[in-house]
């Protein structure tokens, strides 16, 4: 299996890209956006390479069909295993395959309102990035690039099984990702997955909204992060269990 080159938008192409969101609604309904795949001037050779087969074998969700999350996040991720963070934080990557390669995907996976006013705002959250939230939440391509990346580091499962945990919930998602206490540390991350993940093969109890929730303030508010995150797995692990066990106080 051979790679090839992903392009990036010029700066000037994403610009007018994203002022002409209106002007360009056929094209993201129905059309597409090929002359920035024939015309030179509107992209240039990045330091990145895809799998051939990685678009190739993305799955594009069909009305009231499944998301396919978890099985895109795993073959965009090792399609692009080889990029750093640094360079997944460039929109016009992004936009670039949104516009491009992926724009089946991205229309299927995230329906374009009816409404004009509507589809607007719909288009700039998920077909382009400028903040890190969106990189990681509402862009169609980069997000699954992004959470993939965050579960490759949980340390004891497979990739695909700590997507499949990770994705199963958007509630304890939510929950995760906003507290930068979970996020940001390898360990906490890999001992809450973990714990979620045995939850996930017996009751899914600990994906209930209010029991998640409550472990997760308490686990925020114990200590801060510093103290936390030195702490051994065997320690971590036992604490987010009393937490998520614990019943709330009265």
């Amino acid at each position: 299996m051979g790679t090839t080159a992903v392009r990036f938008l010029r700066d000037r192409s994403l610009t007018e890209l994203k002022k002409n969101i209106e002007k360009h609604l056929p094209l993201y309904r129905k059309g597409n956006f090929s002359y920035l795949e024939t015309d030179p001037s509107q992209t240039f050779t990045g330091p990145v390479h895809l799998d051939d087969l990685a678009i190739a074998q993305i799955k594009v969700r069909k009305p009231k069909d499944e998301l396919y999350d978890a099985e895109n996040c795993e073959t965009l991720y090792n399609g692009l295993r080889k990029i750093t963070p640094y360079v997944a934080t460039d929109e016009r990557m992004w936009a670039f395959l949104t516009h491009t390669a992926l724009l089946p995907y991205s229309r299927a996976r995230w329906p374009i309102p009816a409404d004009d006013r509507a589809a607007l705002k719909h288009i700039a959250t998920h077909f382009f990035a400028p903040t890190q939230r969106q990189l990681e939440r509402d862009n169609a391509a980069s997000r699954l690039w992004w959470i993939g990346h965050l579960c490759s580091r949980v340390e004891g499962l497979t990739l695909r099984k700590a997507l499949a945990v990770f994705l199963y919930k958007s509630d304890v998602r939510a929950n995760i990702l906003e507290r930068p206490t979970t996020a940001q540390s390898n360990s906490i991350f890999s001992e809450i997955l973990t714990l979620l993940a045995k939850s996930y093969d017996r009751d899914k109890k600990m994906f209930e909204r209010a029991q998640f929730r409550r472990a997760m303030v308490r686990l925020n508010g114990y200590g801060g992060y510093r103290l936390i995150d030195v702490m051994d797995n065997t320690a971590l692990q036992k604490l987010l269990t009393q937490f998520a066990t614990d019943p709330p106080v009265k």
